[in-house]
């Protein structure tokens, strides 16, 4: 697939739905590397209202991959300070980055990083943060071949 056969655009209000069902969709696929990724029954209407809310905020972004005029993807994420106990840094955390299986390898996922990173440098954010599943090693390479670097490790303990 070439750059001239999707389209990157900002997300709108009316794309919260469709960006929504593609949440669902990473999800159930994160639940392949750990069940902590199992949804809550609600979790569709609950992310619509919040991509619906990211959609409208300076603080936050959604970008959305069409083809064809469908939502194929789409990337979220908002603006965080660091710990005050380090040297002052504010950061683009991306929350989310999903592109429908059918369609990965052609681009649609560095397009929409790339709209990240140039939204998080129009607001002065120092970086990038993400995270991303332990076992997701496609996504791990992904990241790693676009520059970022692992820094720290995030476990939990389950009771």
């Amino acid at each position: 697939m070439s750059a001239d056969e999707f389209v990157v655009r900002t997300g709108k209000r009316a794309d919260a739905p469709a960006a929504a069902r593609l949440w669902v969709m990473s999800a159930e696929e994160h639940t392949a590397y750990d069940t902590v990724y199992t949804t809550a029954p609600n979790a569709e209407k609950t992310m619509r209202r919040f991509l619906d809310d990211l959609s409208t905020s300076g603080y936050s972004c959604l970008f959305v991959a069409e083809v064809a005029g469908d939502i194929v993807g789409f990337a979220s994420g908002e603006l965080r300070e660091g710990s005050s106990a380090f040297d002052a840094r504010t950061w683009a955390a991306v929350e989310d980055v999903y592109v429908l299986p059918k369609l990965r390898s052609r681009g649609i996922g560095r397009a929409l990083l790339a709209a990240c990173r140039n939204w998080a440098q129009e607001k002065g954010a120092n970086g990038i943060t993400l995270q991303v599943a332990a076992k997701n090693e496609r996504a791990r390479k992904f990241y790693d071949e676009l520059g970022f670097r692992e820094i720290s490790v995030y476990k939990i303990l389950e009771f």
